[in-house]
């Protein structure tokens, strides 16, 4: 975790410029303030060759943004895009459980070596539904919140959740992989029980 912190730093890095800017002398100087963020956040990520993913992701975003905000004449554009990301997770995790193939299962499964049959395990199954259930919520409701703030143009409130949920991202992956091994492990334990009944 403390390997991150200088990644989510970086990622921040041109929303926390942009925040503070706009709130000193407003959204030319918040739009110049993010750009010059996110060039020097990637050129020290390219100079150290350490958190370069981080770096570049921060960058592109703060240029795509702040074109964006250039765009409406509005610094709420600013997070226009952003508010994106959870409106399609919401959407993609409602769609997954809908066709019977949960998000999770298709994802986590796979990275913590589950077995390939997990649709046909009823519990496996259920676990990976409800998972994606509960991420799509989270998404939800970062959604209706972004909403609410956007819709009023707190940029400062707009800014701390965009950076909040950034954050707690990478722990909610972590989690979601460390209870996917812990579905796995019972999987198999179970499976390997019912073996040896058979064989006995």
């Amino acid at each position: 975790m403390r390997a991150r912190l200088p990644g989510l730093a970086a990622t921040a890095a041109p929303t926390l410029a942009f925040v503070a800017a706009y709130g000193a002398d407003g959204l030319r100087t918040a739009l110049v303030a993010a750009t010059v963020a996110g060039v020097l956040v990637l050129a020290c990520g390219l100079w150290t060759r350490r958190y370069l993913r981080y770096a570049a992701v921060g960058a592109l975003l703060a240029v795509t943004c702040a074109a964006v905000a250039l765009g409406t004449g509005q610094a709420r554009g600013f997070f226009l895009l952003p508010m994106l990301l959870p409106a399609a997770s919401s959407a993609a995790c409602l769609l997954s459980v809908l066709a019977g193939r949960p998000l999770a299962g298709l994802v986590a499964n796979r990275v913590v070596g589950g077995p390939p049959c997990w649709r046909s395990h009823r519990p496996l199954h259920r676990f990976y539904r409800w998972m994606t259930v509960c991420i799509g919520l989270v998404c939800l409701a970062s959604l209706a919140a972004q909403t609410a703030l956007y819709s009023r143009a707190e940029i400062a409130s707009l800014g701390v959740l965009h950076v909040v949920m950034g954050a707690l991202w990478p722990g909610i992956t972590a989690a979601t992989l460390a209870l996917s091994r812990m579905a796995v492990a019972r999987h198999r334990d179970s499976a390997a029980a019912w073996s040896r009944v058979r064989g006995g």
